[in-house]
């Protein structure tokens, strides 16, 4: 990517009335190296079929997938990378040791989900906290390789031609890097261990930090791991609401936005 160096500033007003579409038919070519001025077309992709939010097609073939993290009130807080059941399904069905007490659940609630309605509304409550704890069950049954596996299959490969373009709302700024320069691909690269670690282990976390390790080294870049169930305990229940069924997947999430791009060495996008 190159960006310009001249001084010139992107802080404005309007910048934050913009969406990233607009914004990207704007600058694009000021922004990524190989797309000419006039010479591309943005279109929106998103939805649950498309990685990309964004896709920048160029007039020689070249394209540009945009993933966009908007962050209304600033750099704080975190932002999604992954969402996906696959992996899980995928260990169910295999019989995977770590998927054991999410099973189990699964089997429960088959068994549940033939009481009257009004009987399985009463349970949603309890479930909500079998939720959790059997989620814990599973991150802290995964072995270094598992996680790693994850990591692999479910993060990297997925966003491997990926361009993050992270938006500050509150600062009216934006940052851009390819998802190749996130440090995790090094740690993979280069024969890292992965463990996870909890803020608060109480026996119901269902999401902790994965702290990359070799030798004496440890680090955290910030990157989470959740499972969860998508539509939640109602749904997984079907005790009404619109969503009639519900199952577990697997978040990894970004926190310490602002390490994460001094570490990959990113400023805001200047235009």
């Amino acid at each position: 990517m190159a960006f310009p160096n001249d001084g010139r500033n992107h802080h404005s007003a309007l910048l934050n009335e913009d969406n990233t579409k607009t914004f990207l038919q704007k600058n694009a070519h000021k922004i990524f190296d190989g797309i000419e001025k006039d010479k591309y077309s943005v279109i929106s992709k998103g939805g649950t079929q498309n990685k990309a939010d964004n896709v920048i097609e160029c007039n020689g073939g070249k394209i540009v997938y945009i993933s966009d993290k908007e962050k209304k009130k600033g750099l704080g807080g975190s932002f999604d990378y992954t969402n996906t059941s696959k992996p899980i399904n995928t260990m169910l069905d295999n019989g995977s040791e770590c998927t054991k007490e999410i099973q189990s659940l699964l089997d429960m609630t088959k068994e549940d989900k033939k009481l009257p309605i009004e009987e399985r509304k009463k349970l949603v409550e309890s479930y909500r906290l079998r939720i959790k704890k059997v989620s814990y069950s599973f991150l802290t049954n995964l072995s270094s390789d598992d996680i790693l596996d994850l990591i692999k299959d479910n993060l990297i490969e997925p966003n491997k031609e990926m361009q993050e373009l992270i938006t500050d709302g509150k600062e009216n700024k934006r940052y851009t890097f390819p998802f190749t320069k996130h440090p995790i691909n090094n740690f993979i690269e280069n024969g890292y261990t992965a463990s996870i670690k909890f803020k608060k282990d109480n026996g119901e976390n269902s999401s902790g930090h994965i702290i990359f390790s070799k030798g004496d080294e440890e680090v955290n870049v910030g990157l989470r791991m959740r499972v969860h169930t998508n539509n939640g305990a109602t749904a997984l229940l079907n005790a009404g609401g619109s969503n009639k069924s519900s199952q577990f997947v697997i978040k990894f999430q970004q926190d310490g936005i602002k390490n994460l791009l001094n570490t990959i060495g990113v400023s805001a996008i200047e235009i």
